[in-house]
């Protein structure tokens, strides 16, 4: 009885991590994820070194389908559906411009300090750590900080049908 107790625990135990291998096997098949990290260094013409450094995770995951015609199969056959890519880019400090912000009565003016000139706005919450801003007479976007104080402004442009994110440095 003993024996057969043993056998058994031990049939379970190989059937169970074979069930386990070949679970691992399948999710390492179906997606992936890739960091790419670009650095790039710009000389100024009174020899400072400016670095900008961007990178962006890109993850890539393809759906298993079963054959419609093996349906009443035992073996079924499956096929791998083209990859959903999911790009995350994040920003460094050197490709980031400025603001300032003033406190008023309604909320806070802020100031973003660009390369082209300096454009002042309104800014209002709207609640949960969002405002509006106003950018112009029919130019709102949503604005909230990150943890770094950064300030994040996103906009909606109607030519691409896409959501622009800028990222404004504290100054």
């Amino acid at each position: 009885m003993k024996t057969l107790q043993t056998l058994v625990t031990l049939t379970f135990m190989i059937c169970a991590s074979v069930n386990y291998a070949q679970e691992d096997e399948n999710k390492t098949k179906n997606s992936s994820e890739e960091i790419v990290t670009k650095i790039i260094r710009i000389k100024g013409p009174n020899g400072e070194e400016k670095v900008i450094k961007k990178q962006e995770v890109i993850k890539k995951k393809s759906q298993i389908k079963l054959n419609p015609g093996d349906e009443n199969k035992t073996n079924q056959s499956a096929q791998y559906t083209e990859d959903e890519v999911i790009v995350q880019k994040s920003h460094s400090s050197s490709d980031m411009e400025k603001y300032n912000k003033v406190s008023d009565d309604k909320g806070f003016v802020i100031t973003f300090l660009k390369k082209e000139g300096n454009q002042v706005s309104k800014v209002r919450p709207i609640g949960s750590g969002y405002y509006l801003v106003n950018m112009g007479e029919k130019d709102n976007c949503v604005g909230h900080f990150d943890k770094d104080k950064n300030f994040i402004l996103e906009a909606y442009d109607t030519k691409t049908d896409e959501i622009i994110t800028t990222v404004y440095q504290a100054n």
